[in-house]
């Protein structure tokens, strides 16, 4: 039994029938035409083995949108098998009528009924109309006066086809569907369908609540003593449209427990889903009795009852015997592993001592063993003499050789700057820099050899760099010029090496303190930006003079400087 996700439908035998709160449903708006799809409309098998028709698509493994959101469309789903009404089930699924209310039609119906896979028509019939002989529980989103229907969107039990609430097909409702009268409201909607064989009861619960019971012989009142139908959903649109979608996690019509031999000395995997938990009975021979997927080893044949508790904290039950039968198997995959990066694990599930034996593994191959250099989950089935099985799994992670991006090329920083060390790497690594710290970042303040080894279970790597440092903030202001147009020292202006980035203002003045001079946002070594000893175009007098300049040196760092220089003429 697999449950596919998180929208479920349960089929249970009525001897594990619990009267408890279950999900209610609610039908979508229909509008006023109707249109027959034929029976030649394509249909398509979709997984899980259903018949899709008419506008109906798969949107994941477990999930189908019936119609689009457009006008005059029908959609249907149905499963390609027929079922048992004289068998109990139950039915756990989540329902979406769309997000339109006002504009919003026509409905949701899950029906059965024994004519056909290609059924369905648009409108107010929900794609179920004039289908006869049928069981319907519609969801009806769209209020028709001809159908007798309440100004709510509601939910009701019919027989044949026929939707109409005020004729005798109408066997159970109509009733408010949800806990509000509008459940096209984008949410997802909990459905549970409950069919107790023997009483011949159908309850319908829509978001925990029962809402609907109907007691009677629809074996022999409705299909004439033939219980096999197949069963599906259908939704329509007319005038008004919405998206309508149907998802499951579980039904027993498709996921239900196969009783299942195990080999003497062998083991099997239990696996449901579709609840929020789980407990198994008896415990005996159970890795975990509490866990959807238990592994079971019992040393004689077993009937386990597992009980699941669905999102409305309701249970559903399945069971399964597990026999213990035929050739004794002898194979053990061992614990998980854990590989280094181009290394290779071998698994191997032979079976010593044993004729005629199948190996079925997770990845498709039926070698006895498979070797792989791959993380991934590996599981075998071992099948001895086509009758008794045995199965193993393990999980095996490699480990990447580990990497580290190099520390970057050697540094000359300046005196009183730092630099944070932070390299990328792969994750899972340990550290280790140079004076035995571990942190994956460090901080730089001194000259010197800085190196990192980055290390894992399959190996280490290291990587260094050397830093030096240098004063940055030098500049050189000349104390003396003559501006004689011999070529030598006939400007005033500073000069650097690399550390200056801009001199934001140079400015010179007389003794007096009159300006003679200003340049603004200069470079050094730029003698068009320094002073030539002229003031408005005339010879300044030999003398001292004062300068004051503000310089931003390459490590952003802003200095006001001062002095004089004297202005010599010969």
């Amino acid at each position: 039994m697999l449950l596919r996700n998180r929208h479920c439908i349960v089929v249970l035998p009525s001897s594990l029938f619990r009267s408890s709160t279950f999900p209610t449903f609610a039908p979508m708006k229909l509008a006023k035409l109707t249109i027959i799809l034929s029976l030649a409309l394509q249909a398509q098998v979709a997984r899980a083995q259903f018949i899709l028709n008419g506008s109906a698509v798969q949107t994941n493994d477990s999930c189908w949108t019936l119609t689009p959101a457009q006008e005059f469309r029908a959609g249907s789903m149905w499963n390609i098998d027929k079922i048992d009404l004289n068998n109990s089930f139950q039915v756990i699924m989540e329902l979406n009528f769309g997000c339109k209310d006002n504009d919003g039609a026509d409905g949701i119906l899950f029906g059965f009924q024994p004519v056909g896979t290609s059924i369905g028509t648009a409108g107010e019939g929900l794609g179920f109309q004039n289908v006869a002989p049928s069981l319907g529980i519609e969801f009806d989103t769209w209020q028709n006066a001809n159908l007798a229907d309440p100004s709510l969107d509601h939910l009701a039990i019919s027989k044949n086809g026929d939707l109409n609430h005020a004729s005798s097909s109408n066997l159970a409702g109509p009733v408010q569907a949800g806990t509000t009268a509008n459940i096209e409201d984008c949410d997802w909607h909990k459905l549970r369908v409950n069919w107790d064989a023997p009483s011949n009861t159908i309850q319908v619960y829509f978001d925990c609540e029962l809402r609907l019971t109907y007691t009677g012989d629809i074996v022999n009142e409705i299909f004439g003593g033939d219980p096999l139908v197949f069963w599906g959903f259908t939704a329509a649109t007319g005038g008004s449209s919405n998206v309508q979608q149907v998802c499951y996690s579980y039904t027993s019509f498709l996921d239900g427990f196969e009783d299942v031999t195990i080999c003497p000395g062998g083991q099997y995997q239990l696996q449901v889903g579709g609840g929020t938990s789980y407990h198994w009975t008896p415990a005996t021979g159970l890795s975990n009795p509490d866990i959807p997927n238990p592994i079971a080893a019992p040393e004689q044949t077993t009937t386990y009852l597992v009980e699941v508790l669905d999102g409305c904290n309701n249970p559903f039950y399945d069971s399964i015997t597990v026999a213990i039968d035929g050739d004794t198997v002898f194979f053990d995959l061992g614990p998980d592993t854990i590989i280094c990066e181009g290394g290779t694990v071998l698994l191997d599930a032979t079976s010593v001592g044993t004729q005629n034996v199948a190996y079925q593994w997770s990845n498709g191959s039926t070698a006895p063993s498979i070797t792989t250099d791959r993380t991934g989950h590996y599981e075998v089935t071992v099948t001895v003499d086509n009758y008794c099985v045995a199965d193993d799994r393990v999980n095996v992670t490699v480990i990447p050789l580990p990497t580290l991006d190099q520390l970057g090329d050697n540094l000359s920083l300046c005196l009183g700057q730092t630099v944070v060390l932070h390299p990328s790497s792969l994750p899972g690594l340990s550290y280790e820099w140079q004076d035995g710290s571990t942190q994956d970042s460090f901080v730089i303040a001194v000259p010197g050899s800085y190196s990192l080894t980055a290390s894992n279970s399959c190996g280490e790597v290291t990587s260094t760099i050397f830093v030096e440092y240098e004063d940055c903030r030098q500049v050189y202001f000349p104390n003396a010029f003559s501006p004689n147009g011999d070529g030598i020292n006939d400007v005033f202006l500073p000069f650097d090496d690399g550390d200056v980035g801009s001199i934001s203002y140079f400015r010179v003045f007389d003794r007096w303190g009159g300006l003679v001079f200003e340049v603004s946002n200069a470079l050094p070594n730029d003698f068009s930006q320094g002073w030539d000893g002229t003031v408005a175009g005339k010879k300044a007098e030999q003398g001292v003079y004062v300068w004051l300049a503000e310089v931003v040196f390459r490590d952003g760092e802003k200095v006001r400087m001062g002095g004089d220089v004297t202005l010599l003429r010969f």
